[in-house]
């Protein structure tokens, strides 16, 4: 037996035995074993017109579905209760607005130009469906920057050491991790302490890999941090590992959006949507409140609300492709066959939540040099704070001041004021400025807004997923939470082609 290689799945169960399924399916992925990130677009073909489709909600699912039935020749027709596009693809800007239900009502007052997006905000390099689209639709795009080293990380804990309560840049845990662990290892391996298969050759190699990596000393192999770190002080490694910056700081990017680039379109997120929307016209009705949805063995009829002049309308169709959120639609009166009620009645939604924060002056970069990317704590009862990767050198900015459970903190049942006192109070201890220089906030709690009553859903379970996958009689179920990716965009777009490739594919049957 050749004992000089291992195979890969000896290589994957060691990989499971040290890290995980995650350190698993990163090699897998690696790999290329995981198989395509997602589907492509269906090749359908031959044209309806006779065929009538009412979609339901305006958001980037229905608009997708109502996009593709149109090259079909389809007579659709698509109804949103707001009035305007993109459910949660919402970039809050001036004279944007909402009442909270149960709450307060808030106009707001950005200045022209700033903005913040309140729900999606970031589009992976490998969500192609979503990165077609703008394409297709001549939707502009730059970079949103998900990592910087200039940015800090921020603990408070006692356990932690003295590390506790300082703000460090990140390039600095950086590089004094790599250096420190890098320089052990270096010293260890020239004194032969480390039992490698390696030939001379590699270990050369290998030597000049981690003098490069760690910033060593070519003769002692001593780490002596580099001018680009920004002093020459060094933390103790000691105090790193127990601080827990050590999970910041790997081979590619660990946190959410994936490794990068990662993209935004120019001027928010819901330039995605505006463009569908200019595509589509006049088939989109928006103030367009859906009351029921009630199907025979030959038709469905919606009735809708007009929220503007409180007339109620009845349309009737030969199907309909229901694209609302499953919160929504639980309090609908659609008679849907008893599985299908019962698997609709299982989804769950995140309570996730959103404050933007506009600032007198760029502080952040004037005052921090940081230029995107976030603020790293899991003490700060924040969520995610984050940096707008877009009009830098300008004056002003919006800050993403918190992004995380609707309910951390007790923040759902505060007021507004509540809510932003709470955000400054936890930001001003990385940024003291914070408090001086804000100008306005706006709040978007989901589960409290209309229309939406939660942000994104839960991925389904497996069985779950097949039954809202399937139509119900002559009802489709769209949405991004009827699918393996609801908390993406690109999930609401492969839930729509699903749909429309099984209803195509039914009609052309006949």
């Amino acid at each position: 037996m050749n004992t000089d290689y291992v195979t890969r799945r000896q290589v994957l169960k060691r990989f499971g035995a040290l890290g995980g399924s995650s350190l698993v399916i990163g090699a897998m992925d690696a790999w290329d074993l995981m198989g395509p990130e997602s589907p492509s677009r269906p090749i359908l073909s031959g044209m309806q017109p006779a065929t009538r489709v009412i979609v339901l909600g305006g958001g980037l699912s229905g608009l997708t579905v109502g996009y593709e039935l149109g090259k079909l020749g389809y007579n659709y027709q698509v109804l949103e209760a707001r009035n305007w596009v993109g459910g949660l693809c919402w970039s809050v800007r001036r004279g944007s607005q909402h009442t909270e239900i149960g709450g307060e009502t808030q106009v707001c007052d950005f200045d022209e130009g700033q903005y913040f997006n309140a729900g999606a905000w970031r589009i992976p390099n490998r969500d192609q469906a979503v990165l077609g689209y703008c394409k297709e639709l001549g939707v502009p795009l730059e970079l949103f920057v998900n990592w910087s080293d200039a940015n800090y990380s921020y603990e408070e804990n006692t356990e932690i050491g003295p590390l506790s309560g300082q703000r460090v840049r990140l390039r600095e845990a950086k590089a004094d991790l790599w250096g420190s662990t890098t320089e052990l290892l270096a010293k260890a391996a020239d004194q032969g302490q480390i039992d490698v298969s390696l030939t001379a050759e590699d270990q050369e190699l290998l030597m000049e890999f981690l003098v490069r990596a760690g910033y060593l000393d070519n003769e002692d192999y001593a780490y002596r941090p580099p001018t680009s770190r920004g002093s020459e002080e060094r933390y103790d490694l000691s105090a790193l590992l127990k601080s827990g910056f050590g999970s910041r700081v790997r081979s590619l990017y660990a946190g959410t959006g994936g490794p990068d680039p990662v993209f935004q379109p120019i001027g928010g997120m819901m330039q995605i949507p505006l463009a569908f929307q200019r595509v589509i016209g006049e088939r989109i009705k928006l103030r367009a409140e859906v009351q029921s949805v009630h199907q025979t063995e030959d038709a469905v009829e919606v009735t809708y609300r007009d929220t503007g002049s409180g007339e109620e309308y009845r349309e009737t169709a030969d199907y309909c492709v229901c694209c609302l959120p499953m919160s929504i639609l639980k309090e609908i009166d659609v008679n849907l066959s008893s599985d299908m009620a019962a698997a609709v009645d299982q989804t769950r939604h995140s309570s996730s939540a959103k404050m933007g924060l506009q600032m007198k002056r760029r502080f952040w970069e004037e005052d921090d040099g940081i230029f995107g990317g976030h603020l790293w704590s899991r003490s700060l009862q924040l969520g995610e704070f984050s940096y707008p990767s877009n009009d830098y050198f300008s004056e002003k900015g919006v800050l993403l001041g918190y992004y995380g459970g609707g309910n951390q903190a007790g923040l759902s049942e505060k007021s507004l004021q509540g809510r932003l006192d709470h955000v400054l109070t936890q930001a001003s201890k990385v940024h003291p400025q914070i408090r001086d220089e804000l100008e306005s906030a706006y709040s978007v709690w989901w589960e409290k807004v209309p229309y939406s009553l939660g942000a994104y859903g839960s991925t389904p379970r497996l069985a779950l997923r097949e039954q809202l996958s399937k139509p119900d009689g002559r009802i489709y179920l769209g949405s991004a939470g009827t699918g393996t990716r609801p908390a993406w965009l690109e999930g609401a777009i492969q839930a729509a082609w699903r749909t429309v490739e099984t209803l195509h594919e039914r009609v052309m049957r006949g």
